[in-house]
């Protein structure tokens, strides 16, 4: 199960001694051979005191023993600092032209393999702030044409549905024929579940602003669904944390949430295996990684943490809440390819056979999500299916109320 604690998204990780540590084994060298050939010398003047080329040999020796020191000194600096400062500059002004597919090679010390990280991270970042805009303007073109849509092809279609209806009741009718009559309302009624779901992702809603224990809510969806039947051969497990701050925002669209992502886990189980239902509240600093360094972080090792770029994008839009409520819906499914967990977002965007699907689900949910203030990604589940991973913020009035959620479980099938 995708539990309340998953492991920490690591880089890779290479031992890279500091710039720091090389400059003093370097001088430690320098000093080691500075001692040696401070002894030699002495040796060398003692024997050729009496000689009168003991000067000559001796300003020679001085002078190959400075030499030595700075060939050594400027191919230590060029190594550890010139050549890599080098590559640093290239790159980013690369960059800086618009090549935005170059990275730095994170080569040399500790200092210069952070640097790239950095300049490497910035720029993913901005090709990736680049694809949200995009996506964005997407999504706002793709609504105004799905309300457009809906309400040009409304009337035409009911009246095929009236007109269907009418022919139905007619008695000149063989059985062909009322057949092909059954076909058309069938798919009437299937343009019609299209265009109202167009118009739900379309068309702003108006919501009723309430306190919602995320705890019953859960309890109450899995309840629903078994009622109904759709948990049959399904067995949802849950993992509720006592003590959760209310979330402000429309109970019933969180309930459609849950109940989307859960019918979409189904239907990728094709009916059998198992859902989890995960809450949990976090501080709003240990999404963002600014408590620091890790006590499980290994000394000298050079450790990088990605996250979501919607959770990149939506902590930079958040502002500053003290607490974040975490839910997950996660599934023994198949999963989503990595390729695919942006664009199963999509309005339209769909992995079902035709006709069992409109592939708008998924894009409400988002829409709703991200309305209560929140952000909704996909990741793989460690069972191999899919884990949606929800965060919602919770504000300092919420945080401080004396109403907790209870978390009582549901009982296992």
């Amino acid at each position: 199960m995708e539990g309340t604690s998953a492991p920490p998204e690591l880089g890779a990780l290479k031992l890279r001694a500091s710039l720091k540590t090389e400059m003093m084994l370097s001088l430690a060298v320098l000093g080691t051979a500075a001692l040696s050939l401070a002894a030699l010398n002495a040796f060398v003047l003692e024997t050729l005191t009496l000689s009168t080329d003991g000067p000559i040999y001796l300003a020679l020796l001085i002078l190959a023993d400075i030499l030595i020191f700075v060939a050594f000194g400027a191919y230590k600096i060029q190594g550890l600092v010139l050549d890599p400062l080098e590559t640093v500059v290239e790159t980013t002004e690369a960059i800086a032209e618009g090549d935005l597919s170059r990275r730095v090679p994170r080569t040399g010390p500790t200092e210069f393999s952070r640097l790239a990280r950095s300049i490497n991270r910035m720029t993913a970042r901005i090709l990736e702030e680049q694809a949200q805009r995009t996506h964005l303007e997407k999504v706002a073109s793709v609504g105004r044409l799905a309300a457009g849509v809906a309400h040009e092809i409304g009337n035409p279609l009911g009246a095929i549905g009236g007109y269907a209806h009418m022919l139905r009741k007619s008695s000149v009718l063989d059985s062909d024929a009322l057949d092909a009559v059954a076909g058309i309302e069938r798919e009437s009624a299937r343009i019609d579940r299209i265009m109202r779901g167009m118009l739900e992702y379309a068309r702003p809603r108006r919501r009723i602003t309430s306190r919602i224990d995320l705890n019953v809510t859960v309890n109450e969806v899995v309840q629903l669904l078994r009622d109904q039947g759709t948990l049959r051969e399904v067995s949802p497990e849950v993992a509720l944390q006592n003590g959760l701050p209310r979330l402000v925002g429309d109970g019933h669209e969180l309930e459609q949430v849950l109940v989307n992502l859960m019918l979409n886990a189904v239907d990728a189980m094709q009916g059998h295996g198992k859902v989890w239902i995960v809450t949990q509240s976090v501080a709003f600093d240990d999404i963002t990684g600014r408590n620091g360094r890790r006590n499980s972080d290994p000394d000298g090792f050079d450790v990088a943490r990605e996250q979501s770029a919607r959770v990149r994008a939506w902590i930079n839009s958040v502002g500053e809440p003290t607490q974040i409520l975490k839910l997950i819906v996660a599934d023994s499914g198949p999963g989503v390819p990595l390729t695919e967990s942006e664009r199963i977002f999509d309005p339209f965007y769909t992995t079902k056979e035709p006709g069992r699907g409109t592939g708008l689900g998924l894009a409400v949910v988002s829409r709703i999500v991200e309305g209560l203030g929140g952000t909704i990604w996909v990741r793989p589940a460690r069972e191999g299916g899919a884990a949606f991973m929800m965060y919602f913020p919770v504000s300092d009035e919420s945080a401080g109320t004396d109403e907790r959620s209870t978390g009582s479980p549901v009982s296992r099938p």
